[in-house]
């Protein structure tokens, strides 16, 4: 179980996150400019979120330094935005990921064949792992997290690594690859986009998911999370992997930033969405924090959210 003063670090509101940071150019064309979204978080807390001028990715300012990031996913990622506070996955999260895992397999069903290749970037728990390999594929998946890692493998009985670069996966290594809610987390998402698109064979399929910054009925304080070191829309999304040689399959089902991309030889073009920053900074900005909180506005998100985590738990 965490400290209290880990409590008072990450939950306390008006006060700021315990990490420094660095200023970072953007990830996806490299731009130094920007105009501020956000000056905190859906718990209240300082937390400036900034999109690039050119592209309008959105980003953390000062972006988590490496080691930073990697203390922050070693000790309280889990406990901040899943309650589990020790071991493996909480009831709630399996029960969801599983029914997730079950819509994705549905999703990517012409492509999980007996024999088909997949591999599971970021793969949590196991439930798409598993449901992959019912369908007869040969699944690995990749998880830092590695108490989540030790309950798949024991649960499922799947191949999980802690970890994957070039060295571990030769070019055209698999037929599906899915990354499912893991690219927000990523100070450099656009190479890991990019060392998929090598792994991925040349009539494979990419399955990419993340959360949409533009998503209609969410207050907009709900939208920025510690944890999510960028932030998407269409637009940028597409944009990240049409950098990586990938193109949304118009055969499969779409949801703004859920997509199912494939392999293109077509020239990249320029990675620009004119006035997107802008219009960003205008739709997302939230209330000043005192006055959202005065509002309470924030009541039912919460009450949501925990209702969820019951709801998951018992069901």
């Amino acid at each position: 179980m965490p400290s209290p003063r880990y409590f008072l670090r990450h939950f306390v509101p008006f006060t700021g996150y315990p990490y420094t940071g660095a200023p970072a150019a953007c990830n996806l064309c490299g731009c130094a400019e920007s105009v501020v979204v956000a000056e905190s978080d859906r718990r209240l807390k300082v937390l400036r979120s900034i999109a690039c001028t050119q592209c309008g990715l959105i980003r953390t300012d000062p972006m988590p330094t490496p080691d930073e990031l990697a203390a922050y996913y070693a000790t309280a990622y889990r406990a901040d935005y899943q309650l589990a506070f020790a071991g493996g996955p909480p009831p709630h999260h399996v029960k969801r990921s599983g029914r997730e895992a079950a819509f994705r397999a549905d999703l990517l069903g012409p492509k999980l064949v007996p024999g088909a290749r997949l591999l599971d970037f970021g793969s949590g728990s196991g439930e798409f792992l598993a449901a992959a390999r019912a369908k007869g594929c040969d699944v690995v998946g990749v998880e830092p997290g590695r108490d989540y890692a030790a309950f798949a493998r024991k649960t499922y009985g799947v191949e999980v690594l802690d970890d994957a670069d070039d060295a571990t996966f030769a070019p055209g290594s698999f037929d599906v690859i899915s990354t499912h809610h893991v690219l927000e987390h990523l100070r450099d998402p656009a190479e890991v986009m990019e060392r998929l698109a090598r792994w991925l064979k040349p009539d494979g399929r990419l399955y990419a998911a993340v959360p949409n910054m533009a998503a209609t009925g969410k207050p907009p304080h709900e939208r920025f999370h510690f944890a999510h070191v960028h932030g998407y829309v269409r637009e940028t999304f597409d944009l990240l992997a049409r950098r990586a040689g990938l193109v949304p399959d118009e055969a499969y089902w779409r949801e703004d930033t859920t997509v199912v991309y494939r392999k293109t030889d077509a020239p990249v073009g320029a990675l620009a969405v004119p006035g997107l920053a802008q219009r960003l900074a205008a739709d997302l900005r939230p209330k000043a924090p005192g006055a959202y909180l005065a509002s309470g506005a924030w009541i039912w998100p919460m009450v949501r959210r925990n209702a969820k985590a019951v709801r998951d738990t018992f069901r």
